[in-house]
């Protein structure tokens, strides 16, 4: 593994991935642009990014010149067409001042500094905005390893400490409010490598390059997590064995009273893992089982074992029984109506890990170390849910399929679909897409599949830009007697010659098919279109492996079809239709024309 290479073992490494490229991994350009020399992070991130399932392209504009290289489409860092820009910086090169001299400023001179030194950023982000859709990473502050005041640093403020912990608050809350733009936290990779081995002074003074090749190889590897993060949506579930994952030793040998799981060790190891999975739970993650066992015991525990975290009503899918692994897996997806390759599996046995390698290529199969001790790191490590965001809809998902199970049950007493839609009292809500929304709507455009029309993959500079152009871009919201779903569909029509617009997006969440919403969304999209001058609606249809249930779509609903996967419908007086069963109502910036 590359971790254990040396400068030179990596160099090679990376010469061998750049000369001969496997064909599995996906293509990834990066541009990166710095305030130092940081085209010693080259052969680190291409063989972190190989890692990563990624051919990582780094292209490097010259340092210093981050206007002149972020605001020109032809620069030497953007003419690639980069799918991902990093400002790599110091705040050391930005506000010189505000480092070396911040024991001799007053609070308001700090202010000042700081405040045009964030502008800076935001400028530069506005920039690359104008000339690019690549979603922007910046680099925070690291503290410098020798503070002015020693012992005393912590007491004085203005500070050197006080500053870094200001700046970095203040790109925090820049990136929260401009779409696109994220945080690389530099400063928890320094942390955690630890500043004693952060720097190499030779290639400090001598090059400008502020961290060794410890300091590299850990900014390369955590880079290559957050650029496989906005090219490929997390898995949605994480399945877990029971027997020494979820505790230790083997229950039906140890029983309840045996197995290990509590305040001392070795339970408390795997008690401490409970938790980090909870935690995965509670940023929306799905959690399920799979595991060779007897299901009234291991329910037993799990109901009943007095330092068990986790509760039967955390899984959204059981399968406990002494099938084999991979049908456990096939199960669970069927049941949670979604994708094998969104989920991860977390076994401790090896022959179980290859077994589902082989049935299943395309579930993320975690390395799990011998150690319950590396229990929680390989889960962390994997990268399986990394997520540049966590927003509402995350956090509700899982509390989402519980509901999901209770309309499950008044689904299967009721005799029609016509009387179970009108049981359920279903509630759309549809507004124009804007800021409020655009993290949601994106994570729904990079990993919906199934009701997905065309099946691309907008990121927010690209929806940006396509609402600049005069695009309509809606979003629906949904909710019934048993809870609310959440923002669950996006639709997107851009304006074309001689009033024909064409259906860019049309998609909607799995979890709110084959209730009619879909009808009542598509009208509303035929009104907007509508009332902006248009005369036809063209719908395009871009089959895929996991859409065909939407290739009969247009067609069902009265499209002329053209060919080729495109289809018409005039906008005629009966450009909208009520939808029997559901309410629709629109939010206050929902505007149907001008």
């Amino acid at each position: 593994m590359s971790v254990a290479m040396t400068t030179g073992e990596t160099i090679q490494e990376a010469r061998r991935l750049e000369q001969a490229p496997p064909p599995s991994l996906r293509r990834v350009r990066v541009a990166i642009v710095s305030t130092f020399t940081a085209e010693f992070l080259r052969p680190y991130l291409i063989v972190a990014g190989a890692q990563r399932g990624l051919l990582v392209q780094p292209v490097f504009g010259p340092y210093g010149q981050l206007e002149q290289e972020l605001f020109n489409a032809a620069s030497g860092a953007l003419s690639s067409a980069p799918d991902v820009v990093l400002i790599a910086s110091r705040l050391e090169d930005l506000a010189p001042a505000l480092v070396d001299h911040a024991v001799g400023l007053d609070g308001r001179d700090v202010e000042g500094a700081l405040q045009q030194t964030v502008a800076r950023i935001e400028a530069l982000a506005l920039g690359l905005r104008r000339v690019s859709t690549a979603p922007l990473f910046v680099f925070n502050a690291v503290e410098p390893k020798l503070l002015p005041l020693g012992l005393a640093s912590t007491l004085h403020l203005p500070s050197t400490s006080a500053v870094v912990e200001q700046f970095n608050a203040a790109l925090a809350a820049l990136a929260r409010r401009q779409t696109g733009v994220f945080v690389f936290d530099v400063s928890r990779v320094a942390l955690e490598v630890g500043l004693e081995n952060w720097a190499d002074p030779k290639l400090q003074y001598m090059a400008r390059v502020p961290y060794g090749a410890s300091g590299a190889r850990a900014i390369a590897q955590r880079l290559a997590r957050y650029v496989r993060a906005t090219v490929s949506p997390p898995c949605k579930c994480l399945v877990l064995d029971l027997d020494n994952v979820l505790w230790g030793g083997v229950l039906g040998e140890d029983l309840m009273a045996g197995i290990k799981l509590g305040a001392d060790y070795p339970g408390n190891v795997f008690r401490a893992f409970q938790r980090q999975v909870l935690a995965l739970r509670e940023r929306g993650i799905l959690l399920a089982i799979a595991s060779k066992n007897d299901e009234a015991d291991a329910r037993q525990v799990l109901e009943r074992h007095p330092d068990s975290l986790l509760r039967p009503e955390h899984f959204a899918a059981m399968q406990i029984h002494w099938q084999d692994k991979a049908t456990s897996l096939r199960a669970i997806a069927r049941d949670l109506n979604i994708g094998t390759d969104a989920l991860a599996f977390f076994d401790d046995n090896p022959v179980e890990r290859q077994w589902v390698k082989s049935q299943l290529p395309e579930v993320v199969v975690i390395a799990v170390p011998e150690s319950p001790l590396g229990y929680a790191a390989a889960l962390d490590e994997s990268g399986a849910f990394d997520q540049l965001q966590v927003i509402e809809e995350d956090a509700r998902r899982a509390a989402m399929y519980g509901e999901e199970r209770q309309r499950e049950v008044v689904r299967q007493r009721t005799p029609g679909v016509d009387e179970f839609l009108h049981d359920l009292g279903t509630r759309l809500r549809i507004g124009q897409v804007g800021a409020d929304v655009l993290p949601r709507v994106v994570q729904l455009l990079g990993k919906t599949n199934q009701f997905n029309l065309t099946t691309r993959r907008h990121g927010a500079g690209e929806l940006q830009r396509l609402l600049d152009d005069g695009a309509v871009a809606m979003w629906l919201r949904a909710a019934d007697r048993f809870g609310d779903h959440g923002l669950v569909g996006v639709a997107i029509a851009v304006p074309g010659p001689e009033g024909a617009w064409r259906i860019d997006t049309l998609l909607l969440s799995c979890r709110v098919l084959g209730r009619r919403i879909e009808d009542a969304f598509l009208a509303t999209l035929r009104m907007a279109v509508k009332s902006r001058g248009g005369r036809q609606l063209i719908g395009e249809y871009l089959p895929t492996a996991k859409n065909h249930i939407v290739a009969d779509f247009y067609r069902d609903r009265g499209f002329e079809d053209l060919g080729g996967g495109t289809w018409r419908m005039p906008l005629g007086a009966d450009a909208s239709a009520p939808t029997p069963s559901i309410s629709v109502e629109f939010a206050e910036n929902f505007i149907m024309g001008e």
